[in-house]
């Protein structure tokens, strides 16, 4: 037998006699190491789940840190190339919008409206709005826009219905 053989035979059998006594001692305890170890390896499920997942985690961040890169060097050359060039856009001009001229219109009919406000004998304000000046606003107005046959030259498509079906 060599030395190393020798000195673990001897330390075996000297501390043979504490774990004896320790196993004893642990026997009771059995039931309630089990249910520690469970409740541990209960805790630790959700680790052990993302430890699966790891070559796919690994995966998703190396194309995030690439696409950080690449996006920041896309970034930094386009702002480069634009001061450098002077590309800025310049703003478009946009026409009146839907709102604006609706806005004008009331506006501009308030004004009117305003215009033609007189006081009768009594004191009393009343509309001195005259059919005349409606209709002369009318068709100013009408040949501004082009318009000379107001209602009448709009054309007012009807829905035909192709089923000769009849119940």
């Amino acid at each position: 037998m060599t030395w190393l053989s020798v000195a673990g035979s001897i330390l075996y059998y000297c501390s043979l006699p504490i774990t004896t006594l320790f196993s004893w001692l642990l026997i009771p305890l059995a039931p309630l190491l089990y249910l520690c170890h469970y409740i541990a390896a209960g805790c630790l499920l959700p680790f052990a789940l993302l430890a699966k997942f790891e070559t796919l985690y690994i995966y998703l961040g190396v194309a995030a840190v690439i696409g950080l890169v690449t996006g920041s060097v896309l970034h930094l050359s386009s702002t480069v190339l634009v001061s450098l060039f002077d590309l800025t856009p310049t703003p478009e001009e946009k026409g009146r919008t839907a709102a604006s001229v609706r806005a004008a219109r009331e506006k501009k009919l308030e004004q009117v409206w305003q215009d033609s406000q007189v006081k009768d004998e009594d004191g009393n304000w009343k509309n001195g709005i005259s059919m005349e000046k409606y209709v002369e606003w009318l068709e100013k107005n009408a040949t501004q826009r082009g318009d000379d046959h107001g209602l009448l030259g709009l054309t007012i498509l009807e829905e035909e219905d192709d089923s000769e079906d009849e119940f």
